[in-house]
């Protein structure tokens, strides 16, 4: 009988030796995150020095600290690359958001991370370069960068960030208990006032990680005439309509998620809309849905 106990407790033992063993093993295995990247036009992506692919990219990323590094394509030999630092959390997202340009001084980049805190309650973080740009959040001004409000609400609120003589920036942010959102943006000069907006999310990674701005409206409108488009949701809550069937060419407008156009022609993964009085554009197939 007591071998039987013997043996039992030994096998007992052995299970907890190898459970521990195993989360031992997994303990050691590479934190990750995500990070994410959308630039305008289409770029190279680098991490660190390796080619990682190519704009929109996505994917898990060792946690820490890393240097990111835009290269416009080959047709867009006239614009600057952009390179700078990015954070990493471990089974957090990174979002980075570049407006690539012909010179480093209008070329504007939003790079929104998350940061773990002990506080229960949403942190918010704004870094400008150059410092000194008036940040509203929810169109009330909060102040001037840097400007760091420990006690924000959670959910989802509208940050704008303004400057003389620079572009502005609009971002979409979802804030969460727990969490500081940092966004650290790069300015750009601005030409003739132009607004540039972005409406980047920042989320714990596991959770949806875009928000998009509400499309009841357009979607209650009649349906044009058949076949049309229905524009699909994007990274950056918007659609960019461009004068020919190409990211190289230029742009001409923007339309939104829910919005419907008639599709006059198509090419190549490209539907050429109708836009009213007379106006019409390319949009990408990618975020457009069919009807026919």
């Amino acid at each position: 009988m007591k071998r039987k106990i013997y043996f039992l407790v030994s096998i007992i033992g052995l299970a907890l030796i190898v459970v521990a063993f195993i989360r031992f093993v997994s303990s050691r295995g590479p934190k990750e995150g995500e990070l994410r990247v959308d630039s305008y036009p289409t770029a190279s992506v680098f991490l660190d020095n390796a080619n990682i692919g190519n704009t929109p990219y996505r994917d898990k990323v060792i946690s820490g600290e890393h240097e990111l590094k835009l290269v416009p394509g080959t047709t867009s030999s006239r614009l600057v690359s952009w390179q700078g630092k990015v954070k990493i959390g471990q089974n957090l997202l990174t979002y980075v958001n570049a407006t690539l340009s012909e010179s480093e001084l209008t070329t504007a980049v939003d790079v929104v991370w998350l940061e773990k805190i002990t506080s229960k309650l949403s942190e918010l973080s704004v870094t400008t370069a150059p410092d000194g740009a008036t940040v509203s959040i929810d169109e009330v001004t909060k102040g001037v960068t840097p400007l760091t409000i420990q006690d924000i609400s959670q959910g989802e609120h509208t940050v704008k960030i303004s400057s003389p003589g620079f572009q502005t920036r609009s971002l979409t942010i979802r804030t969460t208990a727990g969490y500081r959102l940092i966004a650290s943006l790069k300015l750009a000069l601005s030409s003739g006032g132009a607004t540039a907006e972005a409406s980047p999310s920042a989320l714990p990674a596991k959770t949806p990680i875009l928000t998009q701005s509400s499309t009841q409206s357009a979607s209650q409108l009649p349906d044009p005439k058949k076949p049309f488009v229905i524009i699909k949701e994007t990274p950056t809550g918007f659609l960019r309509v461009r004068e020919d069937a190409s990211t190289t060419a230029s742009e001409s407008g923007r339309v939104n998620p829910g919005e419907k156009y008639s599709i006059l022609d198509s090419k190549n993964g490209w539907y050429n809309i109708s836009l009213g009085d007379n106006k019409t554009g390319w949009i990408s197939g990618q975020y457009a849905q069919e009807i026919e």
